[in-house]
């Protein structure tokens, strides 16, 4: 656990936080603007930091070979909005602080932005333009057995622009430009640029109901230190899509199509049937269930290729009184990936599983308590990625009642 000095330290930051909070807060709301500011502290113990396989020695960290450690994350940050006549201004940022106990070298800062507009031009015509910034680690389980801290950062470009080209028809077009700095300890220069357009035409003329088409170019390339592939790519979806939204008892939203991945470098692409149903339906006035599947084809940034996911989740969330939530949750991910006979040992598979569980509390009307247990196990053909972890934490969070 944490020194007496470095946790006190650590606890009057966190006060420090809460106090600026509370305070500003009188200063944050008028007629047209409206900011709502956070801060909170989480503890978290995780039985396996690395995601590494239990067959392997355990890491050396200040207080012995473990694969454990405890982690205290600091945060702070705001959301709000403008309103200007139709126009809608809306802004977020939070800054994280993680400090870890045994292995102190994890120890960082991570930061995200979100700003933006959401615009509407009389009835037939609106949108959303917005930019997006964030700082953040690489998941170990991302990476191959690997101990280093590594940042990457993220920049988003998204605009959207939706005409209604009658009573029973909508055009809806989007834009986003995706740069992602991701470093790895071979390849330190390591990065993605993708460029994308979704295009897609729904009919309304039944209620409750939008269905149609959608179509999907993507234009990606890879960048490598100096010496590495710069490999290109270009993928394309087309796929039929409904969604069916009965106010405060169902909400379905599926589609079904065909994507193909030209990519140059590794044995010609990929090619799938793929799509997303989501259904989330009401049980009781208290008790909500949420289920989804998937199957997309993803950039795999590690070894600049791709990968092939099917994902299964469910989840259950228990409204128990007004100031208590309970939420259960299970997903299955199976990925395949077209790249790994690069490594020279065959194809690799991955089986992910996770099941998590969290109580979520309303102490005040400006603080929660969220406690939370979460199992990881990934079972992976090339053994290098097999590994489990129980991770469960407490958190606070400190965030003022917009209402009040």
């Amino acid at each position: 656990m944490l020194g007496g000095a470095a946790l006190m330290a650590r606890r009057s930051r966190v006060a420090g936080l809460f106090a600026l909070l509370i305070g500003a807060w009188p200063f944050a709301c008028n007629a047209q603007l409206a900011v709502t500011p956070h801060a909170a502290v989480d503890v978290e113990h995780n039985s396996n930091v690395f995601d590494l396989s239990s067959s392997g020695g355990a890491p050396i960290g200040k207080n012995g070979p473990t694969f454990a450690d405890t982690t205290i994350e600091s945060r702070a940050g705001f959301d709000g909005t403008y309103m200007l006549g139709r126009q809608s201004f809306f802004g977020a940022g939070e800054f994280r602080r993680f400090d870890y106990d045994n292995f102190s070298s994890l120890s960082h800062n991570e930061n995200t932005l979100n700003a933006g507009l959401i615009w509407k031009l009389e009835r037939v015509l609106d949108g959303k333009v917005d930019y997006l910034h964030e700082q953040r680690m690489v998941q170990f389980m991302d990476l191959a057995a690997s101990t280093n801290l590594i940042l990457e950062t993220e920049n988003k470009i998204r605009a959207s622009a939706n005409i209604l080209l009658s009573p029973e028809w909508r055009l809806e077009n989007n834009f986003k430009d995706r740069t992602l700095d991701s470093p790895r300890n071979d390849t330190p220069g390591l990065s993605l640029h993708e460029d994308s357009i979704h295009e897609a035409l729904r009919y309304l003329g039944v209620t409750n109901l939008a269905a149609g088409i959608d179509f999907d170019y993507l234009n990606g390339t890879y960048r490598h230190d100096p010496t590495a592939l710069n490999p290109k790519y270009h993928q394309t979806s087309v796929a039929l899509a409904a969604t069916y939204i009965l106010s405060g008892l169902t909400n379905f939203n599926g589609s079904l199509g065909y994507t193909r991945r030209d990519d140059a470098t590794y044995n010609g692409g990929q090619s799938a049937v793929t799509g997303a149903l989501g259904y989330k339906h009401s049980l009781t006035g208290k008790t909500s269930v949420d289920l989804e599947l998937s199957r997309a084809v993803n950039s795999y940034v590690t070894t600049g290729g791709n990968e092939l996911d099917t994902t299964a989740a469910a989840s259950l969330a228990w409204q128990a009184t007004y100031k208590a939530t309970v939420k259960l949750g299970y997903s299955w991910t199976n990925s395949k990936f077209s790249q790994s006979d690069i490594n020279g040992l065959g194809s690799r598979v991955d089986h992910l599983q996770t099941t998590n569980a969290e109580v979520d509390y309303l102490v005040l009307r400006w603080l929660s308590i969220r406690t939370y247990v979460r199992y990881l196990s990934r079972s992976s053909t090339q053994g290098l990625y097999t590994f489990d972890g129980t991770v469960y934490g407490i958190e606070f969070l400190a965030k003022p009642d917009r209402r009040h």
